[in-house]
């Protein structure tokens, strides 16, 4: 089975270990079949390694930023707790920076996809190369690892400690879901649109 290593020290779950069946080789990105759950990159947008963060963004931007909140946010429409409608799953449009930045059949998961994700996959909080995330792994043995990047409002928060990845389903005007996991719990939840949040793009 193929592996990415880490540092072999120790085998628990909290500290770093050997992943199997997480990438091939270093030539990242990769597809990760994760058989129900679809399939899955093995890093997230902006970044070149499965433990790296990547980028921020908010929903239904393309580009990263200082500043996070309603004043900087390009679909907020100037009424209080309401946005630009763009569309109520934007996965493959203008507005999906995994298929802006990527391009091919790249794409946000939808809500639906991370629910597979959750319902087909055992999963775990683990450290890989220094950085705590949530490991996913199929019962066909392939594993994605989802750093615990935080999210950015004002600031950069709870880096380590939260992992937050946009979905492409907005909930309603003000909203959108995403898949949150610390490490003791993993679920879809939804936050406002404004805050910035890693993306982890899915593929046909």
């Amino acid at each position: 089975m193929i592996s990415c290593s880490s540092d072999d020290n120790d085998n628990n779950s909290s500290s770093n270990k050997k992943v199997e069946g997480l990438c091939p080789d270093s030539h990242h990105p990769h597809v990760i079949d994760m058989g129900k759950a679809g399939k899955w990159a093995c890093c997230n947008v902006g970044a070149s390694a499965p433990w790296e963060y990547g980028g921020y963004y908010a929903w239904g931007e393309t580009e990263e930023k200082d500043y996070y909140d309603l004043s900087t946010y390009i679909h907020f429409d100037g009424s209080s707790y309401t946005c630009h409608n763009i569309g109520s799953d934007i996965s493959g449009t203008k507005y999906d920076v995994a298929h802006v930045k990527w391009g091919g059949n790249w794409c946000m998961p939808s809500k639906e996809k991370f629910q597979l994700l959750i319902n087909n996959c055992t999963y775990e909080w683990i450290t890989l190369n220094g950085i705590s995330g949530e490991l996913f792994r199929s019962s066909n043995g392939n594993a994605i690892f989802l750093p615990a990047a935080g999210y950015r409002f004002e600031h950069l928060y709870e880096v380590g400690e939260n992992g937050g990845y946009w979905s492409s389903t907005q909930t309603d005007s003000y909203n959108a879901y995403y898949l949150d996991f610390i490490s003791s719990d993993t679920f879809i939840g939804y936050d406002s649109r404004d805050g910035g949040s890693s993306v982890r793009p899915v593929t046909e």
